[in-house]
């Protein structure tokens, strides 16, 4: 009699097992809503360019730890207009003034806890504001090296960091983010496997859509040095990432990486891409080594490599532009 009811347990769990694998086949592997499916099966979603860079061209100086984030409290308008520019070149995507919104820049300026938090929800606020009927806003969860105002988003040195502290640090503005009605988080220029670990967890956490995209140094590896085929295997595992790639990263080493993330994510999983214009950034003297930059007809020629080898969501990031962007909708979306 206990051989028969041992066996009939473990019917019954093989059973059960079965049927979740049923379902979870169903709905993929992901476990929320997918903000960035189009209604056209393979279309292209083309994503906003640098925010911080055209913010400067309309005469902003954001030379400060919180970078592009402190025009959320000195002038807002900016940030307002320059979404709206990237809408009117043919964005489909805007990601919110966030990237490097963190606490110690704002306690830089004398803002508290609740003060800062109301200052990230003002990020998702501008970009709705200007965004189309079927905008989408993404908001901008930038890497914890980025914080250390030192380029170490582009190294993942994170002195005195583990994957705890990560997830703890990340937790407030990516709530506030949230809180504020963004459609999806873009967990943004991640440098090292550490840092994605702890993304996961925080996304499983709150369970919320996003994508994440790495900082890479090469066709293979994130800035860390590691294998950028691992750290897409483990975001792509998590069933509230959406989608996941590379961005602030020299446009040469794309094509190899998005045909790494195509083979690697689940068919369902999107691979987002926007890469720099090619310049590369010295966290000493905060400024853009010049000579190395991409023009965009030549960045187009590449985006269209990249839709090729399987990316589905392509933008720019630094020193890409509104123009940038018109170039690629029309590429990829051109006016009937």
């Amino acid at each position: 009699f206990g051989t028969l009811r041992a066996l009939a347990m473990a019917m019954k769990r093989h059973a059960a097992d079965a049927a979740g694998d049923v379902a979870k086949q169903q709905r993929g592997s992901l476990a929320c809503k997918d903000p960035l499916a189009q209604p056209k099966p393979g279309s292209m979603v083309v994503l906003d360019g640098g925010l911080a860079t055209h913010i400067e061209a309309l005469g902003e100086d954001i030379d400060h730890s919180l970078w592009s984030a402190r025009c959320l409290l000195s002038n807002p308008k900016v940030i307002r207009q320059a979404h709206a520019d990237y809408y009117g070149a043919g964005a489909k995507v805007a990601i919110t003034a966030s990237y490097q919104a963190h606490l110690g820049g704002f306690r830089e300026l004398g803002l508290g806890e609740a003060e800062a938090a109301a200052a990230v929800k003002k990020s998702v606020e501008l970009a709705r504001e200007a965004a189309p009927a079927d905008g989408i806003v993404a908001g901008s969860v930038g890497s914890y090296g980025a914080s250390l105002h030192n380029g170490a988003e582009y190294t993942g040195e994170f002195p005195g960091m583990d994957e705890a502290k990560l997830v703890d640090w990340h937790r407030p503005r990516v709530k506030s983010l949230i809180e504020a009605k963004c459609d999806i988080l873009a967990c943004e220029t991640i440098p090292c496997l550490l840092e994605a670990r702890a993304l996961v967890t925080l996304l499983s956490e709150v369970q919320f859509p996003a994508w994440v995209t790495f900082s890479c140094k090469s066709g293979i590896e994130v800035c860390s040095g590691e294998s950028f085929k691992e750290c897409v295997a483990v975001v792509g595992d998590c069933e509230y990432v959406v989608g996941a790639g590379v961005n602030c990263t020299q446009p040469n080493f794309v094509s190899d990486l998005v045909a790494t993330c195509r083979e690697t994510l689940p068919a369902e999983k999107h691979v987002v891409v926007y890469p720099n214009s090619g310049e590369a950034w010295c966290g000493e003297t905060h400024t853009w080594k010049s000579g190395t930059a991409t023009a965009d007809a030549a960045f187009v020629t590449m985006a269209k490599d990249w839709a090729a080898r399987g990316a589905d969501c392509i933008g720019g990031c630094c020193r890409t532009s509104p123009a940038t962007v018109r170039a690629l909708k029309d590429a990829f979306c051109p006016s009937p």
